[in-house]
């Protein structure tokens, strides 16, 4: 199945929108980075990622999807030209702005659909202040997180590697080009660096990407392939989709259980 850009808010005429919105209660939001991904794929690498699974999970809930803007939090990526980083107030604010319209057209609930790990503390922080501003139930979902988890052998958690590649292939193929893929960083070297940071009990904060991969990436972009990126993109938007009826099915009763306790 293809992508889905007519389900994006910007090309939809205001009463379209606002239908889709009112009637399904729900919204999808991206959030990505603009950020050097090596000489053979694009800065928006992880805009584009997200906005491609984003589109095929809101074709799947009936409803539209709208971009926090391409720039994300990405500032130990700024030792390379053409790196652009927020700071987390201003990507909160955006946040909250977003939502605040979204909650006005009548959503309830909003899937923010993540590819980048630099922004998920920042979109915790965001989602919690616009869920008790506007009584919105928001789920975020790390699709980076989810890809590498449905293939891990396949799908690297690398940088610049298969499970990115994989992503604008899926989004458009002709924004890859693997004959420019030269001088990688050493892949044991940046797994092992990459996984100081990823800890979840004791852990760095990430200052400069070149403390992982001194060349700006790593890994093997080789081995994602058009067809199945494609593939594996439908995985991740059904997953995404599942998950988040099941996080809604198990607060919904949480709720009915407490009302009646």
């Amino acid at each position: 199945m293809p992508r889905h850009p007519d389900r994006q808010l910007e090309r939809i005429s205001q009463p379209v929108a606002a239908g889709l919105i009112k009637n399904s209660g729900v919204a999808v939001l991206t959030a990505g980075s603009v950020e050097q991904h090596g000489s053979h794929l694009p800065l928006g690498t992880d805009h584009f990622a997200a906005l491609s699974i984003a589109e095929r999970v809101a074709f799947r809930l009936d409803t539209i999807v709208i971009s926090l803007g391409s720039v994300g939090i990405a500032q130990y990526h700024g030792g390379w030209g053409g790196s652009l980083s927020l700071t987390p107030e201003t990507m909160i604010s955006v946040f909250v702005d977003i939502c605040a319209g979204l909650r006005f057209a009548g959503a309830e609930r909003i899937v923010v659909v993540n590819w980048h790990e630099g922004n998920s503390a920042t979109l915790r922080l965001a989602a919690d202040k616009a869920q008790r501003l506007y009584g919105l139930q928001i789920v975020i979902a790390e699709t980076h997180i989810i890809t590498n988890s449905l293939h891990p052998e396949e799908m690297e958690f690398t940088h610049a590697g298969a499970m990115e590649t994989s992503a604008v292939l899926a989004y458009d193929s002709s924004l890859v080009h693997m004959e420019k893929a030269t001088m990688p960083s050493e892949s044991t070297q940046g797994d092992n660096a990459h996984a100081l940071f990823r800890q979840r009990d004791v852990y760095p904060i990430l200052q400069d990407f070149h403390d992982i991969a001194p060349t700006g990436w790593y890994g093997h972009p080789e081995k994602a392939e058009v067809g199945r990126s494609e593939e594996i993109a439908e995985e991740v938007a059904d997953h995404v989709v599942r998950r988040a009826k099941e996080v809604w099915s198990a607060l919904k009763n949480k709720s009915h259980q407490a009302a009646h306790s």
